[in-house]
């Protein structure tokens, strides 16, 4: 390996179908709005079980307007895991809202579920839990604290938990 090579995290995968797809896009000049997108948001709600899903630019940003639709403040909590990218603690810090760290299970890298309930306090007003490199969180086991889950998807479209599609258990 050369001195400043860089290992890469991930590569994608695009076929040539793909990258014609992306082309007609951006040729059309609808890359936020229009046919494709509404056409993406109807097939990922099928995909996942839901009647709906809305498309936006990033992950950070579907998480910070998650927390925005359960009216996550600056005096409320958020319980998050110890070991997830910048963008879920950033998705809280921008609500004000205090970001607390629930240890992982070290076999799935996912959130524990036992260090998840210690973490809960009446200030709790969300969890979010990423499903970490596609192996779904116990997310059934989570969703049953009554605190609103909102999934983070963004390492495992497609994942599948007890016969349910990843994203499709909780609240948003």
């Amino acid at each position: 390996m050369m001195p400043n090579e860089i290992i890469p995290h991930s590569r994608p995968a695009l076929s040539d179908s793909d990258i014609k797809a992306v082309i007609s896009v951006l040729k059309a000049g609808q890359l936020s709005q229009g046919p494709k997108v509404r056409e993406f948001e109807n097939k990922l709600a099928r995909f996942i079980g839901k009647k709906k899903a809305v498309a936006v630019n990033s992950g950070s940003a579907a998480l910070h307007l998650a927390l925005l639709a359960l009216d996550v403040k600056k005096s409320d909590e958020v319980i998050i895991p110890s070991f997830v990218c910048s963008a879920v603690l950033n998705s809280v810090n921008y609500t004000g809202a205090t970001a607390v760290l629930a240890d992982i299970d070290p076999l799935t890298f996912n959130m524990s579920v036992e260090a998840t309930k210690r973490a809960i306090t009446r200030k709790t007003k969300a969890i979010i839990v990423p499903h970490m490199f596609g192996c779904p969180a116990e997310i059934d086991k989570l969703s049953e604290l009554d605190i609103p889950v909102i999934e983070d998807c963004a390492q495992s479209i497609g994942a599948n938990f007890k016969g349910q599609k990843a994203g499709s258990f909780g609240l948003l």
